[in-house]
């Protein structure tokens, strides 16, 4: 059995079989019952042609019927005045498709040609019998219709399944139609009331409604610096406060509280789109869960967003496609918003995870420094000194680890911004660091203060403890010096070795991010580079050689 669908692929052919018999219908029959079955059959290819309702759709065989009775009794009882009218839809048809379809746009304009030179020379002049045509004209505009309609059979055809209602635009179709009927009237009007040629007057209504045609097309677009009636029109069209603009404000508005879950936003947003007359509900099916508002009665429509999501949409009354594809270009805009909501949510977790990390990052860093002045107390214990020099030593050790230690559990108590700041004049703080790194024979220490001015004790010692900490664990430094300078221009803390350079990949990322090395210089110098600028300091590599490797913390004075 050969199914209907396989011929639709030929839509050029079955438009070239509707000219043929609409051809032999106006010029070759004149059988009433034979021109009766022969209309039957044009409208019949007529319906696998249109493009106005899907061919594979289930349509109501009753209302089939109905319709053909109808259609054939009018084509019994009026022939010519039915194929008028079939050729006015049909050319309408035509004619609201040559904007969209470009590549087909010559064999439309022939097609409607074609049924134009019908009407004109076939068809009027055989209804009213007033009209008379030169016999010879006749005959040989039946010869030069035919070909063009004989080569019809020869187009080529488009893909009939990207065909649908979207190729059709009612406006062009409208006026295709109308141009036409114009033109016909015209002819009939000006042969039967004034008594010229129908020839004559056939082309005096073409140039007249030409002319008009033109004379509009330029007002509605003069091009030389005026708007034009193309202006006015739209601005009579686009309608403002209409569901589409309703809808962007009301994603718009849902979407800045912060309050609302991604769930709670699309559950709101679908609550006010199910408040418009032609929309009873929407119901979403995500892998795990569903989301529903409204009440699911009426027309049911389901459409896929993704493989794992579906949403269900219920309608008061059929919606025809205009609805159908604004209603899901809606709901693919809630969608869209509700991943921004999903994405608003995933990057405020990563900030609050950050915030953890950078914390128990900096907490780590200050018990690793307090672990260090730990080995550090009991290297001095193991010192052979007087008993009085080691005590005294171990005493401001010990003092400033318990310093240290209180500082860090205030941090875990109650994550705040210390406002208060310790600070040390320059003379003691570089003596009491140099005490602290005595032992190591490998440290020196000097110092060139002109300006005797007081430094923050939470940013130098963190910075020194640091750096000191991570060229120690050099096994290539043998000399490690500790320069401090302080003048009425700038203050600097300077910490150089001697021991091998740092890689480019670590020096690139030094203190823009954490890094990862095998001897330090990982979390610590990140979060002294964030401290350093936190007291308006500066924290560099100034120099990075194999022999030479310097850090500086410094601040211009000046400045």
């Amino acid at each position: 059995m050969i199914r209907i669908n396989s011929f639709l692929q030929f839509g050029q052919q079955i438009l070239a079989s509707i000219l043929l018999l609409y051809h032999l219908l106006i010029w070759a029959v004149d059988e009433p019952l034979l021109q009766t079955s022969l209309t039957f059959i044009l409208y019949g290819l007529f319906l696998l042609w249109q493009p106005l309702w899907s061919k594979e759709e289930k349509v109501n065989q009753v209302q089939v019927v109905i319709v053909a009775i109808i259609f054939v009794l009018l084509a019994y009882s009026f022939p010519n005045e039915s194929l008028v009218f079939f050729g006015l839809i049909l050319s309408g048809l035509i004619g609201s498709r040559l904007l969209s379809q470009t590549a087909f746009r010559s064999f439309d304009l022939l097609a409607l040609l074609i049924i134009t030179l019908e009407m004109l020379v076939g068809l009027i002049p055989d209804t009213f019998q007033q009209i008379r045509l030169p016999t010879l004209f006749a005959e040989y505009m039946q010869t030069v219709i035919l070909v063009p309609v004989l080569l019809f059979f020869f187009a080529p055809n488009p893909d009939y399944q990207k065909q649908g209602r979207s190729q059709v635009d009612l406006m062009h179709g409208l006026l295709a139609s109308t141009l036409l009927g114009i033109v016909l009237l015209g002819g009939i009007v000006i042969n039967l009331l004034y008594g010229v040629d129908y020839l004559d007057g056939l082309l005096l209504t073409v140039f007249i409604v030409a002319t008009l045609t033109i004379g509009i097309s330029w007002f509605w677009n003069p091009g030389i610096g005026y708007s034009g009636i193309g202006v006015l029109w739209n601005r009579y069209a686009m309608t403002i406060g209409g569901p589409f603009e309703t809808w962007i404000n009301t994603l718009t508005t849902l979407i800045e509280e912060r309050y609302l879950t991604p769930s709670e936003y699309l559950e709101a947003a679908c609550e006010h789109l199910v408040g418009n007359d032609w929309l009873n509900s929407i119901e979403w099916h995500f892998e795990n869960f569903k989301i529903s508002a409204g009440e699911k009665i009426g027309t049911r429509l389901e459409h896929s967003l993704t493989r794992n999501l579906k949403v269900v949409l219920y309608f008061k009354a059929n919606p025809g496609t205009a609805l159908e594809q604004h209603t899901i270009l809606l709901i693919r805009m809630a969608y869209q918003f509700y991943l921004a909501k999903l994405n608003q949510e995933k990057m405020r977790a990563q900030e609050h995870f950050a915030t953890i990390h950078h914390t128990g990052a900096r907490l780590t860093h200050d018990i690793k420094n307090i672990l260090q002045s730990i080995k550090t107390s009991i290297d001095i214990l193991d010192m052979d000194r007087e008993t009085q020099d080691s005590q005294a030593l171990l005493q401001a050790n010990l003092q400033q680890i318990g310093t240290r230690l209180e500082n860090t559990l205030n941090k875990l108590r109650a994550p705040k911004l210390n406002t208060q700041i310790s600070l040390v004049d320059c003379h003691k703080w570089l003596k009491r660091i140099g005490k602290q790194h005595n032992a190591n024979a490998r440290m020196q220490f000097h110092g060139d203060i002109e300006n005797n001015i007081a430094l923050p004790v939470d940013l130098f010692d963190s910075v020194a403890d640091n750096l000191i900490n991570n060229a120690l664990k050099k096994t290539s430094a043998r000399q490690i010096d500790v320069r401090l300078l302080s003048s009425k221009d700038v203050i600097l803390l300077s910490i150089c070795d001697d021991g091998d350079a740092i890689t480019p990949e670590i020096e690139k990322s030094l203190f823009a991010q954490p890094v990862s090395s095998g001897s330090g210089m990982g979390i610590g110098l990140y979060q002294s580079a964030i401290m350093a600028h936190a007291f308006n300091y500066e924290l560099e590599l100034s120099q990075n050689e194999r022999g030479r490797v310097c850090f500086n913390l410094f601040q211009n004075l000046a400045e």
